[in-house]
């Protein structure tokens, strides 16, 4: 099974497109633009790396853009870095939706809405609560991408910002809904979740998730609050 999105740039090159999250966001009518490329209006702005097959949000962050301050600026490389795009800010719940494919279209079998303590910070989820699997409006070039099985794609609310070539929410399938995943950071004091199950990471080297310190917050597992 794929596990990682470079397995899966290996695997699917007819699909490498949509590890460009420029391109994804073009493709679903989103307000973006690269590095150099002026906004056209205020507001708040996701900025990123438009690759990043590594995941965790790495570089991800929210920014205020000024159309009258910053615009001519951007054209210099100041605000957006060089490899980085800006896509206005989408509001809204924060899900991440596991499809299988089924009689030639994608069905969600299993969700999870995750959350955050700090806004500032989008590479730090606080909890993730598995909910009823419920999105069925995908787009018809969606449901015509191959996969081995599985398809992942996150959301807010009900728009699409992420799309990936194999499962997200495995470590989460075994659980029933209503049951919270509480990310471990390195650094945190966990008290109150010590008398929970702990799910050590898929690779037992906490080095491997710091991103060769690229990622300010080191995520060592999981505790599992099983709604029975």
């Amino acid at each position: 099974m794929i596990e990682e999105d470079y397995e899966a740039w290996e695997e699917y090159p007819q699909y490498r497109w949509l590890f460009n999250k420029l391109e994804v966001s073009q493709k679903f009518g989103y307000d973006c633009g690269p590095a150099c490329v002026p906004i056209k209006k205020s507001g708040n702005y996701i900025v990123r790396p438009i690759y990043n097959l590594y995941g965790m949000g790495i570089g991800a962050h929210k920014k205020f853009l000024d159309v009258d301050l910053h615009a001519k600026e951007i054209i210099h490389h100041k605000h957006i870095p060089p490899g980085y795009f800006w896509c206005e800010w989408i509001d809204g719940k924060h899900y991440s939706i596991d499809f299988v494919k089924k009689n030639k279209r994608w069905h969600p079998f299993h969700c999870m809405v995750g959350t955050h303590n700090n806004t500032d910070n989008l590479t730090k989820f606080s909890m993730w609560e598995i909910v009823d699997a419920q999105f069925n409006n995908l787009p018809k070039w969606i449901h015509d991408i191959e996969t081995e099985k599985y398809l992942n794609i996150e959301t807010k609310d009900e728009n699409i910002i992420e799309i990936h070539l194999r499962s997200g929410n495995d470590v989460a399938w075994s659980y029933n809904i209503g049951t919270k995943i509480i990310p471990v950071w390195k650094g945190v004091d966990y008290k109150e979740y010590d008398h929970l199950p702990f799910i050590e990471n898929f690779h037992k080297e906490s080095f491997i998730y710091e991103a060769d310190g690229n990622l300010s917050d080191v995520r060592l597992g999981y505790y599992v609050n099983e709604k029975i």
